[in-house]
């Protein structure tokens, strides 16, 4: 279990040490241009990973639209990844928007690499001290991987209550990989609706709702001496109506609803500007929100009481979940 953690926490490793200094971005050249600037080139560069925490981060909460019977349960151990949009992969560098910061050799607005851009994006940004340059820092590239999606792993628990209702539970303790420290919880309800309507219940599938919350704090340590860290903090709800129907060992099922959250990311501490005296506390806070219809279709598979199942969702970021777990009654 912990290498299936490590191997899905790795994604968070990557955007902390890409974004806050230990990779793609010189954070402490940038900050010649002072914290405005500094945040909303940020802003842009770290949007695409932000928006997609929340996007798989609320999916994946339903395999089923049957509820539990009393103490009936499920445990299962998934994987979501929001694919990122092509628009995300650059964001328009207009110089109106800063006061310090310009691109070199470029005049007027040009598209630059965000986190998830070209990875072997080249450049250089000039700071500027009126009509002075006083530093050059290099256009943050993106990041190298195989596939443009942002993972969010989930351990998931759901136990039957009286009148058709189902309680889900998500919890990940704290843990620590490398300079990286993650904790995660959720909580959610669905409940069997097509009980109260006699006369659909000849129809041969299952009909629920479901309401959830999911919350995922994040801490990439820096530099521990100096108290240099980055912070992220996801929270997302997610309503949903469900459908299913379930054919000898395969159900296939379906989901219609909306999801919405808000991620903040914060780089905290004191940074100095070498060769300077000058230093800046807490110099970038970030804060973003995602919210729009979704809709699920997907596939279990159960042998016994052990399952597998996968789905897709289509939303601004599109979804791929897949989980593997027990089901009891």
């Amino acid at each position: 279990m912990k290498k299936l953690l490590y191997f899905c926490f790795a994604g968070l490793m990557v955007h902390g040490s890409s974004a806050f200094g230990q990779g793609n971005v010189n954070i402490e050249q940038i900050l010649n241009a002072g914290k405005e600037d500094l945040n909303t080139y940020m802003g842009y560069y770290v949007e695409p990973a932000a928006k997609g925490f929340i996007y798989s981060m609320g999916s994946g909460w339903a395999q089923t639209a049957k509820t539990h019977g009393v103490l009936g349960f499920d445990l299962k151990f998934a994987v979501s990844g929001a694919a990122v949009p092509s628009h995300y992969e650059t964001f328009t560098f207009n110089p109106a928007e800063y006061e310090k910061i310009r691109v070199k050799d470029v005049t007027g607005p040009t598209q630059l690499p965000t986190l998830y851009g070209n990875p072997d994006a080249t450049g250089v940004l000039e700071i500027y001290d009126g009509e002075t340059p006083i530093a050059e820092a290099d256009i943050p590239p993106g990041i190298d991987i195989p596939v443009k999606y942002v993972p969010a792993p989930l351990i998931q628990g759901a136990v039957g209550l009286p009148a058709g209702f189902e309680i889900i539970g998500r919890f990940i303790p704290k843990i620590t990989i490398e300079d990286t420290e993650v904790s995660q919880w959720g909580i959610g309800i669905k409940h069997d609706f097509k009980q109260y309507f006699e006369g659909i219940n000849i129809i041969p599938v299952d009909f629920s709702i479901l309401a959830a919350y999911n919350a995922l704090d994040a801490k990439y340590y820096i530099d521990e001496v100096q108290g240099q860290v980055a912070t992220m903090n996801v929270s997302t709800w997610t309503v949903q109506g469900l459908v299913s129907k379930k054919l000898s060992i395969l159900t296939v099922y379906g989901a219609v609803g909306y999801n919405s959250g808000t991620s903040d990311y914060n780089m905290l501490g004191t940074y100095e500007i070498s060769g300077t005296s000058q230093e800046f506390v807490d110099p970038v806070r970030l804060a973003y929100t995602a919210k729009g219809a979704m809709g699920t279709v997907g596939a279990r598979l159960k042998f016994g009481p052990v399952f597998l199942n996968g789905d897709y969702t289509f939303q601004e970021f599109n979804t791929v979940n897949v989980g593997l777990g027990v089901s009891i009654r």
